[in-house]
């Protein structure tokens, strides 16, 4: 009997593929420790700030929003200053989001912080599992690489709505050619966080208008409904708001306008190029939409289009990332790695062209780390695109592949098995279809 024998390469091979894993996976929890050193005992900040905080006020009959401390802290941006929120150091967490999201967090405020925190925890794994496995994901192997990324981790200690929002495209997709499943879903994720907004443009270039149409009605009505237990009085004042809050955190961000206004463009320009990438990412969508199957693609390059657009995106943000990866590649493959190096990017840039903010900030260099964000965005894109071109060619998808792959070995199988003698067979094996004739 010949045995497999790995030799000298194959071994090297091994090693170093078990030699990247560890420096990938390492490197993500360095950042986590750097975080945890740097900022000081923040666990689920977020959440606490901003979800948790919002909804004990709301049970105490008071505003969640804070608009002067906001307009304050703009001010001080508009005249030359550091605000508080502008670096990583003095970052603070208020209640930002929008009314029904305030809303929905009121059972969790009810119960001890603790109590309420782990069971946040709990929920966004929980979601990023499911999310993924309803986008067709179901290698085991895919979902830890998803859970030991940055952008996931990163999400689980600031307590962010992330895996909740991965969640939300996930029902989207799955039930896309259903009417209130997808429209709830893609409402639900667009008044929690509003950047989401290109996922209904996706709804558009596919021609799904009922849905859309459902979608914009369940939102409307679900914001209203909110701000009408909050109070109507903070609604005129959410828009400003927000325009404080970005011009406070933007240039920390890892977003297209942030790497835009570090070289040096004026505000209001970088937000208009942000806008036309969004057009632009929005328009190849539109293409792929009129397609057959291209469904995946368009739907991808929406996801891509929501993180391009926004002003402020964070690194667990990219956590929606994983949602086009799991659409083009549903079992593991180096596509799966790409948001998982970031951290290993970062470290090997900062040791070739150090920053003196590293050791203080996972993010010392907020241009440098939404610059590299921007290229892995953009190897997803161009593999969305490549994927749908060899689709067109008539390469088969993943699963058509994995199930030709097990009918060429049963075949295979089957030519063994012709050639043994009968007595020789396996017991049950002579009654199978298609081993009956060699064994008359």
């Amino acid at each position: 009997m010949r045995r497999g024998r790995l030799g000298n390469r194959g071994v090297l091979t091994a090693g170093c593929r078990a030699l990247l894993l560890i420096a990938l996976f390492g490197s993500c929890v360095f950042f986590l420790v750097v975080v945890w050193r740097t900022q000081g005992n923040r666990i689920l900040f977020d959440f606490k700030g901003g979800l948790y905080d919002a909804g004990r006020a709301i049970l105490h009959g008071h505003d969640p929003y804070r608009p002067g401390f906001l307009a304050t802290q703009a001010a001080v941006m508009r005249a030359g200053g550091i605000a508080l929120g502008a670096t990583s150091q003095n970052a603070f967490s208020i209640p930002v989001y929008p009314a029904p999201a305030n809303l929905a967090v009121v059972p969790l405020s009810l119960l001890p912080f603790w109590l309420a925190g782990a069971l946040f925890t709990l929920l966004s794994i929980g979601a990023m599992i499911f999310g993924l496995r309803l986008l067709g994901v179901r290698d085991w192997r895919c979902l830890a690489v998803s859970l030991l990324s940055w952008p996931f981790l990163f999400s689980l200690d600031l307590g962010a709505l992330g895996p909740v929002l991965v969640l939300g495209a996930g029902v989207a997709w799955r039930w896309r050619e259903s009417l209130w499943p997808p429209a709830i879903a893609l409402a639900a994720i667009v008044v929690a966080k509003l950047f989401p907004w290109p996922l209904g443009v996706w709804l558009l270039v596919t021609r799904r208008f009922r849905t859309l149409a459902l979608a914009i009605l369940i939102g409307l009505v679900a914001t209203f409904a909110a701000w009408a237990v909050i109070g109507f009085d903070g609604m005129a004042q959410y828009p400003r708001m927000l325009s404080n809050l970005s011009a406070i955190e933007e240039g920390r961000a890892v977003s297209l306008v942030a790497v835009l206004l570090a070289i040096g463009v004026p505000a209001g320009l970088a937000k208009a190029a942000a806008l036309a990438a969004t057009a632009g990412l929005l328009g190849i969508a539109w293409r792929f939409a009129k397609r057959p199957d291209g469904d995946a693609q368009a739907f991808g390059l929406a996801v891509i289009a929501a993180l391009t657009a926004s002003p402020i995106v964070w690194e667990h943000y990219m956590v929606l990332v994983f949602v086009p990866i799991a659409l083009v590649s549903p079992r593991l493959s180096a596509l799966w790695f790409v948001p998982v190096c970031a951290p290993l990017m970062l470290v090997i840039s900062e040791a070739v062209v150090p920053s003196r903010n590293f050791l203080h900030s996972p993010n010392g260099d907020p241009a440098r780390t939404a610059a590299l964000w921007l290229v892995l965005e953009a190897i997803v894109v161009w593999r969305l695109c490549r994927f749908r071109s060899t689709v067109a060619e008539g390469e088969p998808e993943p699963e058509e592949r994995s199930v030709r792959a097990t009918g060429v070995r049963r075949l295979r199988a089957g030519g063994r098995l012709a050639r043994t003698r009968p007595e020789r067979i396996p017991a049950g094996s002579r009654e199978r279809g298609g081993y009956a004739g060699t064994t008359r």
